[in-house]
Formats: structure tokens, sequence, C-alpha cells
């Protein structure tokens, strides 16, 4: 096992270091926390209890994960947990936060870049190659899907979901779900247009993006995408999005 650790990091004794793994000046980590292979962990961070993160992670300075979740109801007697998985990179100052179920905890899942000063509230679920841009806050309870993107000071009410594919604008206050596909801004925040960009450089492209294009234009008018032909895979995930209960519905189109 090779790894580098500052000789001012604090590490507990119970806690499991992959190889090659980093630690840098004046870090903390805690009890009962696994950190993966070829993880660098930069200075002055600190991993709490209960905390697993996976391989090939980058977590710069001043980064805070695990610490007890902003809810006056919480019991912090309650054993629960943040999950980082693997080939993600958390920048400065960003906090994590544990969740607060002990079924289910916070998680980012793979390639996930989030910006400075961000945050993830408790519950949250961060899906596959997400960017957070800085300064973008999440509630409790929300849910990124996967190739989300969030522009600068993006703020997130509690139990939202933004779907997969979906891109807000900088500055957007979202108290409603966002749609897959979709882009949102304005103020106050509306859909406004497919997240043409994005979409493509997924590679979905041809009839696949134009099933898409036909799905906003019916969307905005409120008639019935279940119809549309031919039914392409995208599409199935789309109507199956909506048909999953909404705790807050989601926003009009302009």
């Amino acid at each position: 096992m090779s790894h580098f650790i500052h000789k001012t990091a604090v590490i507990d004794d119970s806690a499991i270091i992959g190889t090659n793994v980093s630690i840098g000046p004046y870090s903390i980590i805690h009890p009962n926390v696994s950190i993966g292979d070829n993880t660098n962990i930069y200075s002055h961070c600190i991993i709490h209890p209960d905390t697993e993160i996976g391989d090939n992670n980058k977590i710069h300075d001043h980064v805070v994960i695990g610490s007890d979740p902003q809810d006056l109801k919480f019991n912090t007697d309650i054993k629960t947990s943040v999950r980082i998985l693997n080939n993600n990179i958390i920048r400065e100052y960003v906090s994590i936060h544990r969740s607060t179920r002990s079924e289910k905890p916070t998680q980012i899942f793979n390639d996930t870049l989030v910006m400075t000063n961000s945050h993830i509230g408790h519950d949250c679920l961060v899906g596959n190659s997400v960017i957070m841009s800085s300064a973008s806050m999440l509630g409790g309870h929300v849910m990124l899907e996967d190739q989300v993107v969030l522009g600068a000071n993006t703020l997130i009410h509690q139990h939202v979901r933004v779907g997969k594919l979906a891109m807000t604008a900088g500055g957007s206050r979202i108290t409603r779900d966002v749609i897959p596909f979709m882009l949102l801004g304005r103020d106050p925040v509306k859909h406004y247009c497919l997240n043409k960009i994005g979409v493509q450089r997924s590679g979905i492209i041809g009839k696949d993006y134009d099933v898409l294009a036909k799905a906003f234009r019916l969307l905005k008018k409120g008639e019935n995408i279940e119809l549309i032909e031919p039914m392409t895979e995208d599409l199935q995930y789309l109507i199956s999005w909506f048909s999953v209960k909404s705790e807050r519905g989601h926003h009009l189109f302009i």
C-alpha cells in the first residue's frame, strides 16, 4: 500500500484508506470513513463519520463531507451516511450533508463536477456526469438525474427533481421539477427551449432528436406526447418521468 499523508493530517485508526491516496495538511478523517484508491484529499478538509468515498476522486481544499443535516427535526443519534462513488471532482468550500434516513445515504454517483462554494443538502441524489456550477445550492431530498448542468448560483428547493440532460440558467430559483432534456431560466423561471446542444452532445441526434423536439412542442401546448411515433427510448423515458408522482409539480413553459 502506498499513499501520501501529510504529518498534520488527523486520521482515525478505524478509517480505511486505499492505495495511492493523498491527504493534505490539516485535513481530518473521522471514524468509520472509507477512502478508495487513487483519491486525493487536499488541505483543511473534514470527512465526518460514516462517509464512503470511492476511487479516483479529487476533493479540493476546505471541503466538508458528512456533517449533520440542517434539519431541526433530525435525531443526531441516528447513524446516517454519505456515499460518493468514482471519478468525481469536488472543488473548494463545498459542503455535503449526511442523510436523515439510515437506509438511504446522501449520494453522488460517478464523473460529476461540483464547483466552488456549492452545497448538497441531506438526502440528495446527484447522478452521473452532473455539473454543478459555483454556488449552486440543493435543499434536502433533491434529485439531479444524469448529465444535468446547473448554472452558477442555481438555488433548488427541497424535494425537487431535475430530469436527465436538463440545464438551468445561472441564478435560477427552482421551486418545482425540471423536465428532462429542457432548458430552464428567465425570471420567474420557466421551460423555454429544448437543451439542443447538450442533447446532441450526448449522442441524441437524427430521428431521436426530432422526436424530442416534437415532444417539447406538444408539451408546450399541453398536448399528449404518448402518441408520438416512433416511440424512441428517450421518449419512453420522458413519458415514464411524468408518470412518477411529483412532490412539487413542474415549472411551466414560456
